[in-house]
């Protein structure tokens, strides 16, 4: 099943904007642009010196987001052994099309397998533990939100009960806490926990290592062509990205909470929050 790019043209200029600080008002004055057309542009209005306009004032990447206008870009399949991805629905009011994304990952060796949080609904995960006769050793949660943990108290008492893992800062009853840095093992598979907070307080990356290529379940950090939204620490959602994220080998495959799998090199070449890719 092909999974829908989470955020297009309007959503990325809404987040910039919203991360930014920057009044319909001043967003105008800045950039030629009237608010009229601006208001237009956030409703999915595509005329693509309007969107070039506005990149300039939101420091986003101009052919990027041109390119998310037109819908012209979408990441390469990615079929990976070890690797699992599952897509499930989660509507909510005024997003009544939004899906979830889980994934697990595991060692094809000693079939020991990691959780990586549990989307809407468990079933297709746990069906795959079966078929694929895995055992889950750890769950490692990216973020708290609801879409994310709503199934983890069903995964985790058909899986053993494997201890649960939640960095510090999201702590709730039931896991475990860690701080950033820690790392985790699931037979030859090392997972290192990288902070890359700003859509959540305790959002959390993890990069696994042990197979052919890495792998960076990075929860609602980064998306393909866009990221979550951080309205109150955009900035630091941004640089933790770059630094944290995309400074990892161009192949790495990145597992997004939301959204189309993708990699470095692809979120390099084409994502829209980061300019200096370019």
């Amino acid at each position: 099943m092909k999974v829908s790019i989470e955020d297009f043209y309007e959503d990325i200029i809404d987040k910039a904007q919203s991360g930014l600080r920057i009044t319909d008002g001043e967003f105008s004055q800045r950039s030629g642009v009237s608010q009229k057309d601006i208001a237009a542009a956030k409703s999915g209005s595509f005329p693509e010196p309007v969107a070039r306009a506005l990149a300039a004032v939101l420091d986003l990447d101009a052919d990027n987001l041109v390119e998310a206008g037109k819908k012209t870009w979408y990441p390469n399949p990615i079929e990976f052994e070890g690797l699992a991805a599952f897509n499930t629905p989660f509507p909510v009011p005024g997003y009544e099309e939004m899906t979830v994304n889980a994934f697990l990952v595991w060692d094809p060796q000693t079939r020991l397998a990691v959780a990586f949080d549990t989307g809407a609904d468990a079933s297709a995960m746990l069906e795959t533990v079966r078929t694929e006769k895995l055992k889950v050793s750890l769950v490692l949660i990216t973020h708290t939100h609801g879409d994310h943990i709503a199934d983890l108290k069903r995964l985790v008492a058909e899986t053993g009960n494997p201890p649960v893992h939640v960095n510090h800062r999201e702590a709730f009853q039931g896991a475990q806490n860690f701080e950033e840095g820690e790392i985790f093992k699931a037979g030859g598979l090392s997972i290192e926990s990288r902070l890359t907070h700003g859509h959540s307080p305790g959002g959390t990356t993890f990069v696994v290592s042990g197979l052919p290529r890495t792998i960076a379940v990075a929860g609602d950090s980064l998306f393909a062509n866009s990221m979550g939204g951080s309205p109150s620490a955009y900035l630091q959602a941004i640089e933790n990205n770059r630094t944290k994220i995309l400074s990892l080998p161009e192949d790495t495959i990145i597992c997004p909470g939301h959204g189309p799998m993708t990699t470095v090199g692809e979120e390099q070449a084409h994502n829209p929050f980061h300019p200096e890719f370019s």
